[in-house]
């Protein structure tokens, strides 16, 4: 048996979409008896609506950059957790570097909860987010992840690396593109990845990764893996092998 784990924007999607090749390598995948997953930053019920969406079937959800993992159910096998004594000195650098909100995720009672800050009144939160103000945050003890956006993918770098430095004993940043997502420090797709190889029982050697952006990076280098050719250079410069699409990689195994 061996585990696919894919990286989903710009990897699993090209175009916002999933290609039908894809969606029946995935399947033949699976028939043959191994297991395929998603491994990102995003939170689980967003990246399941997105699954279901694109009808692509799936065994395992990484979510949060390694911090949640999944098994069909919304009950998380696995969960990091961060500090929320940090989120006010945090998510003040955020807004007043340019960072036009901060979205706060969290599972509560086996439920995923999200919270969303902004000093623009105008800008609109998906629906799944609880507006809340920079008063209310000492109510959140704990989270899972916090992202946000910039206007500029240099402005997203110089805060990630702010971040870091400021408060890299508490939490990590990952840039992707104009993004930044923020998890528990020594969370990242790697960990979740390994716990999860350990929890099926699974050798590394059997485990297969492919991503495209900055943060994929650690699962590409811990499993010797692949990146796709519409990739970020310095992400295809550090894969094993770059392909065209997941169809490609799966077809060098089945």
């Amino acid at each position: 048996m061996y585990i696919l784990s894919s990286d989903f924007d710009g990897t699993l999607t090209q175009q916002g979409t999933v290609s039908d090749k894809d969606k029946a390598a995935i399947a033949a995948w699976r028939k043959a008896g191994n297991l395929f997953g998603v491994n990102t930053g995003r939170g689980y019920c967003g990246i399941k609506a997105e699954l279901e969406r694109h009808q692509v079937d799936f065994d395992y959800l990484i979510c949060n950059n390694g911090g949640l993992i999944y098994e069909n159910d919304a009950k998380p096998v696995e969960q990091k957790t961060a500090d929320g004594e940090v989120l006010p000195s945090l998510i003040s650098l955020i807004l007043e570097s340019g960072g036009f909100h901060a979205a706060i995720g969290r599972i509560e009672i086996d439920r995923e909860a999200s919270y969303w800050v902004s000093e623009n009144v105008d800008r609109k939160p998906g629906p799944e987010f609880t507006r809340i103000l920079m008063d209310d945050l000492k109510e959140i003890t704990y989270f899972t992840q916090l992202s946000t956006q910039y206007e500029k993918e240099e402005q997203a770098n110089k805060c990630t690396q702010q971040i870091n430095e400021l408060f890299g004993g508490k939490v990590t940043a990952f840039q992707n593109g104009v993004c930044i997502d923020i998890v528990p420090v020594g969370v990242n797709k790697a960990m979740g990845l390994l716990q999860y190889m350990r929890l099926k029982q699974i050798p590394k050697e059997n485990v297969l990764v492919i991503g495209d952006n900055f943060n994929d990076l650690d699962m590409i280098l811990e499993f010797n893996g692949f990146s796709v050719n519409s990739g970020r250079p310095e992400v295809i410069n550090k894969a094993r092998k770059s392909f065209d699409s997941i169809a490609a990689l799966i077809g060098e195994y089945i």
